[in-house]
């Protein structure tokens, strides 16, 4: 019988098993087909969106390749399911009703009896957190503002421009403009509906509309022919503040600048306002098209960068305004652009990013100068310190700062005007040093303050600390090391957060006094979940076993949640819980179909470098795996890449790598991805020791057949692959997308994506060399896959994006110069119109299609595709 109508015949069968009599009866499990090409296009993507605020509904949504989205609704209780094509951002208000966008309008059902209502055009809305108002900004004559209560039209303001709700979303304001005449006005959207004005007609358009955190206050710009004003209006009293560029106290020889390059805010306090300044007068730019570039070795910034930079007439900086007292400075300058606010916004650390350029790391070290906003005293606050954003944090009361220096964090007490280290002797690792030398030092975390501002929280490796700004007391709140586990503060759920801090860190607050959300991560096995941190019973698991958990979301008035959980040979499933006590439902399994068909299965592995460190590798089994036979094995790195052993894949023809897990498995291939340790400036041969050791573990396990095993790697994984094919001959076949070849040519490469020197990751980046190449080329030389290239006995495909300014083609082509100079087994595909990752579905499909073509032959000994054939081979 032909595979073909076997496949067809067995499907028939299956399907009547499942469908009519129960598989324990007959004693035996139903026959499952193999995946086919044909089959893809059954499978969607799953995402959970919304639960209800007392957990009765929840929402989510599926995507197909066909286009064919749909958002659903479903009660957790009942499971009555509504469906929403097309349908996206949605959310719930309250009990009463779910919103969301479609191509028609706003989608409102009623969940009560399911009754659709669309209101066409709306391009904005929100709700009342009473639940009984909806705004919505609709298209047509004079864009209309449009306030409904209870789904009754209430009000319609005409001709609105911008409107923003305060935290509590019990008020909003707006502005509108008509004729060049503004005004702004707020809505009372709680209890009965009130509408005021608090800049009546005025012959001003009125723009950027912010509230202060507890909506007591709001700021906002008035322009009106070039001539720009800054608003501040007092909600309780009434009082408003009047700020212009004219006035006496104003920055001299310069102008309120209302464009979005400075973020308006209002301080958390309400008494003082951030807002953008400009130069009167534009600057010139002396670099016209057709001049002659110079390029000075000494310059702060490379020419293409200075080039960027003289095309802006008008460069921003920020400053503060204090409305009631009428003090007005500028806070960073030209030399100074880096800025970041303390906590309760009285002082700005400001530094400049390009102090000690030219340099050689992805972040620059700064000198940090510590602005009491008030007074406009200036001092030297840390010299030399790093430029990476999450080695610094604050407290939001304004009194602590800390910092990352010598291997331990640190507290700058703005109070006591003191610099303590809090971490002095405790005898952990707070960095990367040790796990990854080479790399860039970076900190594991600093994730924020406790709500009482007591704490500083930490990270290290494995566990959260809560250390006292006086370093005296410091307590371990997690106990991952001992499990082998890697806790994390869930940030998602976390309701007292402030992102925004301008080039700074944010703020991040937590009650130790109530139970808090983590985010768990078995670093040995690889499974993902939650767990709860509670105050007087420390770690207690939540959702956690042996798959991939992610996506909780909680309700706000109890503690009934949902979130989505998957395996490999399990796709994602939409999990509900009512409370932390209670067994979880599964309220929708994604691709029920999947299991007519044969699938592989995926465990963690374990594997010793020649240092005698364990590792971990996500080893794929083929789908129909039989124990007695041994498999084609395609292994795929980068660097960590094991924690996606728990990823369920779904087949597809659009890869953006060319690179997917089940299309493999389910075409009789075992999928290996070990992690790889670095050694510091021995890059390439940590990747070939670490690869090799992992593929002859699979070996010895009797899965893989040592003489047909494939090597594949894009970017970063593809100089690794280019190089490890120059030390073994291991691999019958290797693939590499995008990747370096040339690591002398890219070390001094000018950097289109960045406009640097590529020559930084190399020193203190990705490539982990950890010296610059005058002070070792040999090294370099070392670890060239170029310079290795003549002892290449491996067939190579490389792929590179024309587009791609990150590691430009040029490295393919480099390398394909070298090996057809070297008469090695090697093709070169250039795709024009993509680039780094390949976003063309028909670049995807043809990428997908060659690399599939390629394992055929070199791993199962298929026939050659003819665009794999030389020109005499036709």
């Amino acid at each position: 019988m032909h595979d073909y109508f076997r496949s067809i015949v067995y499907s028939i069968i299956a399907v009547t098993l499942i469908g009519l009599i129960p598989c324990p009866v007959l004693g035996q499990v139903p026959i499952k087909k193999q995946l086919t090409e044909g089959d893809y296009s059954l499978w969607g993507t799953m995402r959970g969106e919304q639960i209800s605020s007392k957990g009765k509904w929840t929402s989510f949504h599926m995507s197909y390749e066909s286009k064919a989205d749909t958002l659903f609704v479903l009660n957790t209780k009942t499971r009555q399911k509504y469906s929403l094509p097309g349908g996206r951002a949605g959310i719930f208000n309250g009990e009463r009703t779910f919103a969301c966008s479609k191509k028609e309008g706003l989608s409102l059902i009623d969940l009560s009896n399911g009754k659709e209502n669309v209101i066409p055009g709306v391009e904005r809305y929100d709700f009342s957190s009473d639940t009984h108002y909806l705004v919505t900004m609709e298209k047509g004559q004079g864009g209309p503002l449009v306030i409904r209560k209870d789904g009754m039209i209430i009000d319609v303001i005409s001709n609105v421009t911008e409107y923003r709700l305060n935290d509590a979303k019990n008020m909003l304001v707006y502005t509108s403009t008509e004729n060049g005449i503004g005004q702004v006005g707020t809505l009372t959207l709680a209890g009965t509906y009130v509408k005021r004005f608090i800049v009546p007609q005025k012959a001003q358009t009125f723009k950027v509309l912010r509230w202060q955190h507890k909506g007591k206050a709001i700021v906002f710009y008035g322009v009106n022919e070039g001539e720009e004003e800054l608003y501040y209006y007092d909600i309780e009293s009434g009082q408003q503040h009047v700020l212009k560029s004219t006035d006496a106290n104003f920055p001299v020889s310069m102008k309120i600048a209302p464009n979005q390059n400075v973020e308006l805010t209002l301080s958390r306090d309400g008494e003082k306002v951030f807002f953008g300044i400009s130069a009167e007068v534009s600057k010139p730019n002396r670099m016209s098209a057709d001049a002659v570039e110079i390029w000075h070795a000494k310059d702060k910034m490379i020419f293409p960068d200075r080039k960027l930079s003289a095309t802006v007439k008008y460069p921003q900086y920020l400053a503060v305004w204090y409305p009631k007292s009428a003090i007005v400075r500028q806070i960073n300058t030209a030399e100074q652009r880096w800025v970041m606010l303390s906590g309760n916004q009285d002082y700005a650390l400001v530094a400049d990013p390009l102090q000690y350029n030219p340099q050689y790391k992805w972040i620059a070290d700064m000198d940090y100068y510590l602005v009491h906003l008030a007074t406009g005293k200036r001092e030297l606050f840390l010299k030399g310190h790093s430029g990476l954003i999450n080695h610094m944090g604050i407290s939001l009361d304004g009194r602590y700062i800390n910092y990352y220096k010598e291997s331990n964090w640190w507290v700058y007490d703005l109070k006591q005007q003191t610099h303590t280290n809090v971490t002095k002797g405790l005898n952990v690792s707070w960095d990367n040093s040790a796990t990854d030398p080479g790399n860039q030092l970076n900190v594991w975390g600093q994730p924020g303050w406790t709500t009482d501002n007591q704490w500083g929280l930490y990270y290290d490796y494995h566990d959260i600390w809560a250390i006292s700004p006086d370093g005296l007391v410091r307590k371990r709140l997690t106990d991952g090391k001992e499990k082998q586990l890697r806790f994390r503060f869930d940030v998602s759920a976390l309701s007292d957060r402030h992102d925004f801090n301008y080039k700074g860190k944010g703020i991040f607050r937590y009650d130790l006094s109530k139970s808090l959300l983590l985010t768990v991560l078995d670093l040995y096995g690889g499974s993902t979940g939650y767990y709860t941190l509670q105050p007087k019973k420390g770690v207690v698991p939540l959702v956690m076993d042996t798959s991939s958990i992610s996506k909780l979301q909680k309700t706000k008035a109890l503690d009934a949640f949902v979130y989505v959980t998957q395996r490999f040979d399990r796709p994602p499933s939409f999990m509900f819980q009512s409370s932390i006590d209670k067994p979880a439902i599964v309220l929708v399994q994604s691709n029920p179909h999947y299991e007519l068909y044969q699938w592989g299965k995926s465990e963690m592995i374990h594997y010793t470098d020649s240092k005698g460190r364990i590792l971990n590798g996500a080893l794929f089994y083929p789908a129909g795996y039989d124990s007695t036979k041994r498999y084609p094995m395609v292994v795929y790195i980068y660097e960590i890449v094991s924690r996606d052993v728990n990823s369920y894949v779904n087949p597809t023809q659009y890869n953006t790598l060319g690179f997917n897990i089940t299309n493999l498995t389910s075409n009789g291939y075992a999928v290996l991805l070990p992690d790889i340790a670095f050694e510091k400036g021995n890059t390439g041969f940590s990747a070939v020791d670490c690869v090799t050791n992992a593929a002859s573990k699979v070996i010895a396990m009797g899965i893989a057949d040592a003489g047909r095993i494939g090597l594949m790697g894009h970017s970063f994984g593809a100089y690794e692959t280019n190089f490890i094919i120059t030390q073994t001959s291991m691999f019958a076949t290797a693939i590499s997308g995008n990747g370096v070849s040339d690591t002398l040519g890219h070390y001094f490469t000018i950097n289109t994506d960045y406009n640097t020197m590529d020559g930084w990751r190399y020193e203190n980046q990705q490539y982990r060399m950890g010296f610059s190449f005058f002070e070792n080329r040999e090294a370099y030389y070392r670890n060239s896959p170029l310079v290795n290239a003549r002892s290449i006995t491996t067939p190579l495909l490389t792929w590179a994006g024309v587009l791609d300014q990150n590691v430009q083609p040029r490295q393919a082509a480099t390398f394909y110069a070298a090996l057809r100079r070297l008469q090695k087994e090697h093709v070169m595909l250039v795709y024009p119109n993509d680039g780094h990752i390949f976003f063309n579905p028909k670049n995807q499909i043809d990428l997908t299609y060659k690399i599939q073509d390629w394992l055929g032959h070199y791993l199962k000994r298929e026939v050659k595709a003819q665009w794999m054939k030389a020109d005499r081979e036709e």
